[in-house]
């Protein structure tokens, strides 16, 4: 990391023997990966890629590298902002390689140039800080020899986040280009003085434009850089650890060996979280597996149907007892019918008359005498009685449908979601079997509406032998006397204060009751009112708690009860049907994609997590050693 021009990728082609595009300007537009691995028994070789693409590019030389990563440069940065986030990877392998990876990350910049996105400033400053919060990350901060490193951005930046120094590394860049005199300043932050690190500095020589323009090999500027140095006339003098491209991979091995020690153990916990990550993914990707012959073609549809029907079962009798169903609230079907059958009550009683108000009484009254026929004074009509009851009852259909296609709708989104888990790497099949389920699910909500419409339609003909109704309307009488009662004590109470006689007191409250009487039981129309207020009250409430209770029934039974077995049947019909079931075991090209790479990073974390429970027991068995020696 540094600014704009600072040296950084003439420092990773020091590093790497890779030639990086390099100049004025923003030439690193992008994060730029390089994984190095020495392999003695290989030749030169690179692969190069994009973290959003799956495809890789094959460099067979330094130079073809070189080439490869402008081009991916460009097409990252073809939106115009001439900047992306999107990271270039870069997999080295050579005989001269070290085992190390680097990050080439944009230089810092300050102000725009032409045809520059004035959002650049700020993306690069957010790209850099992420980098630099990352506690793994060492920071190698690239400082031009003939800038004063008291005001360097990056230096500031890094000790904001390392402020001990522990995981920040200087490097020095340009030595040539420092002016008479400011060798000794120079000094003093190789020394470590001006500006302390606890890993320190290191200068270093990188090969100027105009040495690769006269094809100054890789090797060469090695040499060229060890020669400038033991022939400077301060430098020369130094400790010439803090000197060369060498001795900074040296110290770069070095400090990456010791991060990886200290590490290892959280880094282990870590893969072994992405391990067991990964592999639930995988579950959850997981094929039955391909099927070449009609036969396992077969056997396989039946297997995913008796594994599919065996879950929608548990689903829909709420035995909720297999990891994929108690995992996930959605496929809990019956618990989310329960809803659907709670707001069909709310539905049904909330069409409930207020049969106690006397504006109802009142307006009952008016509509009895307006009905009154050859009936003697003193008895209702039982006609009135049919007629008002079907009129409230009429109010139940819209709750009771309205409950049928949420039972429906939730039925048909459970078998959707289910069949997505579980035959999750055949779209064709999903998608037939979503179509066989709403078939399914549609007939039998028809079927439920009909027996939804009886329901209402038995309900309007008034029948019960359940003592529940008289014992109702006596209560509702009783709780009108004890109103009257406690209506004639309150009245005599606010007569003088309360005070008199009990004679007094016994004539008030006789006179009040027997007024009562009389208006609630007398012959006339309010007395009739009040009467058929009560018994309205008393069958309502009978029968909408019995068809509350019938239509449940009728929801589970019609919609929730026969689904498993209909579709059972309705798979099994598939299974002599050869060109349904060639297409339906047909893989989604997209998970077999994603699944391979899920396995891939699998056997890489498994690998890793290998290797570091092998460090850590030849380092167990070395300590264990030392002890025994000693």
């Amino acid at each position: 990391m540094g600014d704009q021009s600072s040296g950084k990728s003439s420092v990773l082609e020091a590093l790497s023997g890779v030639p990086f595009p390099r100049g004025l300007g923003l030439i690193t537009r992008c994060p730029v990966r390089l994984v190095m691995r020495r392999a003695q028994d290989k030749k030169w070789s690179a692969i190069a890629s994009i973290t959003t693409s799956p495809h890789t590019i094959v460099a067979k030389t330094p130079q073809e590298l070189t080439a490869i990563i402008l081009r991916l440069t460009d097409t990252l940065t073809a939106n115009g902002s001439g900047f992306s986030t999107d990271t270039i990877n870069v997999q080295l392998t050579s005989p001269d390689s070290p085992d190390l990876t680097l990050v080439d990350l944009p230089g810092i910049i300050r102000t725009t140039t032409s045809g520059q996105d004035a959002e650049m400033i700020n993306n690069i400053n957010e790209l850099i800080d992420s980098y630099l919060r990352e506690t793994r990350t060492i920071i190698l901060a690239v400082v031009p020899s003939n800038q004063d490193v008291a005001t360097v951005d990056i230096l500031e930046r890094a000790h904001v986040v390392d402020p001990r120094g522990e995981r920040t590394i200087g490097i020095l860049t340009k030595p040539d280009l420092i002016g008479p005199g400011n060798e000794e300043e120079v000094l003093a932050v190789l020394n470590n003085v001006r500006k302390p690190l606890k890993l320190g500095f290191v200068m270093v020589k990188n090969r100027s434009q105009s040495q690769i323009q006269q094809g100054l090999s890789h090797k060469s500027a090695i040499e060229h850089e060890d020669s400038f140095f033991k022939s400077h006339p301060t430098f020369s003098r130094l400790d010439q650890r803090l000197l060369g491209i060498s001795n900074l991979t040296l110290l770069l091995s070095k400090v990456l060996v010791s991060r990886i020690q200290e590490q290892l153990a959280p880094m282990k916990r870590q893969v072994e979280t992405m391990l067991s990550k990964i592999r639930g993914d995988i579950r959850a990707l997981s094929s039955y597996g391909t099927a070449a012959s009609a036969s396992e073609r077969q056997k396989l549809l039946v297997t995913l149907t008796q594994e599919f029907v065996r879950h929608l079962n548990d689903c829909v009798r709420g035995e909720y007892r297999d990891r994929l169903i108690v995992c996930n609230p959605n496929l809990r079907l019956y618990t989310r019918a329960l809803v659907i059958f709670r707001e069909l009550q709310l539905g049904v009683m909330s069409t409930a008359p207020c049969f106690r108000l006397s504006d109802f009484v009142t307006n009952l009254a008016r509509q009895m005498e307006s009905l009154r026929g050859r009936e003697l004074p003193g008895f209702m009509s039982a006609q009135s009685f049919y007629m008002f009851i079907q009129e409230y009852i009429d109010a139940w259909r819209p709750p009771a449908r309205m409950a049928a296609a949420q039972m429906r709708a939730l039925a048909s989104e459970v078998v959707r979601e289910l069949l997505q888990a579980i035959a999750v790497s055949y779209p064709i099949l999903r998608e037939s079997l979503n179509e066989v389920a709403s078939s399914i699910l549609e007939e039998s909500e028809n079927q439920a509406l009909q027996l939804l419409e009886g329901l209402v339609v038995r309900e309007k003909d008034p029948f019960t032998i359940n003592e529940f109704l008289q014992a109702h309307i006596n209560k509702l009488r009783y709780d009108r006397f004890e109103l009257a009662v406690d209506s004639s004590f309150h009245g005599r109470s606010n007569e003088s204060g309360g005070t008199g006689s009990w004679q007094a007191t016994k004539e008030h409250i006789g006179a009040s009751l027997r007024s009562w009487y009389r208006s609630a039981h007398g012959v006339s129309s309010s007395a009739n009112a009040e009467d058929m207020s009560a018994i309205l009250e008393a069958y309502w409430t009978l029968a909408s708690k019995r068809f509350i209770d019938s239509s449940c029934m009728c929801l589970d039974d019609r919609i929730l009860g026969t689904l498993c077995t209909k579709l059972q049947e309705k798979c099994y019909q598939f299974v002599h049907n050869e060109r349904k079931l060639e297409g339906f075991f047909t893989e989604d090209a997209t998970l077999v994609a994603k699944r391979s790479r899920l396995e891939k990073n699998r056997n890489q974390l498994i690998a890793a997590n290998t290797a570091m429970a092998n460090i850590q027991m030849t380092r167990k068995v070395c300590r264990t050693s030392g002890q025994l020696s000693s």
